[in-house]
């Protein structure tokens, strides 16, 4: 394992984490986040009530049981005299049996929905996963951007006091620390901008932690990233593959599918059976009866064809719902995946060469300036040419690790912990 850090940068182990190693600081946020987001626990629910559809969907109508009574109104009833010839007392029961194959093509339908509901949740968590990791990103950028420019404005102090000794001495002009005092100026702007944006950054993580909003969160978190390794033909089959969005989707098409063959089966007839006895006068037998009855689809082309139809426009909106989200998930990886890659150029570049020899730069013009070959003017641009790289730095380091947190939600990889 190799660590990179530097005295003003975020620490980050440059390691695929195993499951043997001790989880992350933001690790251990993304665990809080999915145990307390209100938005995520909703979704949770969600499934929850789909899952409790599938029984009723599959289960046959109720029976009906019915008592009846036919005499004279003064009798009591059932309980008709033998004076009343054509009293009698009834008793029935009666269940409905649909179509062979509906009820199950009902709970089919009802199953496919959950699942497309369970990829709906697990979109819904990479998402918030996601907004977490790339808002801690950004978070730690500020942060560290303060550290640079509250040290920034320290050393340029020092340089407008050392203006104001060659100054008193006849040895610079008065423009030099009036420069200084200026450019500091811009400095303590800047550090109230930044202190702006860190305070709005806390509040979103709190909120998606489910926290308070002035709730302090450590910016010196350790983040484990995987290093991006797969081509970008590789992670677009992963994400026709293992996107959540396009699970959801392709769910929802298999939905589609099993909606259109219940509603051809929703033209076939119904069954009912009938149970039935009686008895008329009282001393007289008990008689029995069965009844079949069998409902005609006889208005299905106002009724079931329309649904029929329905049921086909539902299958290729579905279709084409996947087909977009997909198109759409490949375009964000090419994206993700260019931005990533930029970053991480661009994090070697400024560390291995622009850094260094701004720093170099700014420290010749600096002890130039001490003996008064160069202008205090060269030595104040040299020296905001290197906070601005500094700056710069931590801004690629921020795009890297939030293209990685995108790429997670696109691709189903876990590069960020």
């Amino acid at each position: 394992m190799r660590i990179a850090c530097s005295p003003i940068v975020l620490c980050v182990l440059l390691a695929t984490p195993t499951a043997a190693q001790t989880p992350s600081g933001l690790s251990r946020l993304v665990d809080e986040l999915e145990r307390h987001n209100p938005e995520l626990q909703a979704a949770r629910r969600e499934v929850d009530m789909q899952v409790a559809r599938i029984a009723p969907a599959g289960t046959p109508p109720d029976p009906t049981f019915s008592v009846g009574y036919m005499g004279g109104l003064l009798r009591p009833p059932f309980f008709p005299s033998s004076v009343t010839p054509n009293g009698f007392r009834q008793f029935a029961i009666s269940q409905e049996f649909l179509h062979p194959g509906k009820l199950s093509a009902r709970a089919r339908v009802e199953a496919i929905e959950a699942d497309a509901r369970r990829w709906s949740y697990e979109d819904v968590r990479v998402r918030l996963i996601g907004e977490l990791k790339s808002a801690y990103a950004d978070y730690v950028y500020v942060d560290r951007s303060r550290t640079i420019v509250a040290r920034s404005k320290e050393l340029l102090e020092q340089f407008r006091r050392i203006a104001e000794a060659r100054f008193s001495v006849g040895k610079a002009a008065q423009q030099d620390v009036l420069k200084a005092q200026v450019e500091i100026s811009l400095l303590i702007e800047r550090l109230a901008l930044l202190d702006r944006d860190r305070t709005a950054l806390q509040a979103r993580i709190n909120a998606l932690l489910y926290r308070a909003p002035d709730t302090a969160v450590p910016s010196d978190l350790s983040v484990a990233t995987a290093s991006l390794s797969f081509t970008l033909d590789e992670l677009r089959r992963l994400t026709a593959e293992r996107a959540p969005a396009v699970k959801r989707d392709e769910s929802r098409v298999d939905r589609g599918q099993h909606v259109l063959t219940l509603a051809h089966r929703e033209v076939l007839p119904d069954f009912a059976v009938n149970l039935t006895t009686e008895q008329a006068v009282a001393g007289m037998p008990w008689m029995y009866g069965v009844d079949f009855t069998v409902k005609l689809p006889v208005f299905w082309n106002r009724r079931q064809r329309p649904l029929i139809a329905e049921a086909r426009a539902g299958l290729e909106s579905a279709r084409k719902t996947r087909d977009n989200t997909l198109a759409m998930a490949e375009a964000r990886v090419v994206e993700e995946h260019a931005a990533v890659t930029t970053a991480e150029r661009l994090v070697a570049l400024y560390q291995d060469s622009i850094l260094p020899q701004a720093r170099l730069a700014h420290e010749s013009s600096r002890a130039a300036y001490e003996v008064g070959s160069v202008d205090f003017l060269t030595v104040l641009m040299n020296f905001m040419t290197v906070l601005d790289y500094e700056i710069n730095l931590e801004e690629q380091r921020a795009r890297r690790l939030q293209g990685l947190a995108r790429l997670e939600l696109i691709t189903g990889l876990d590069l960020v912990k």
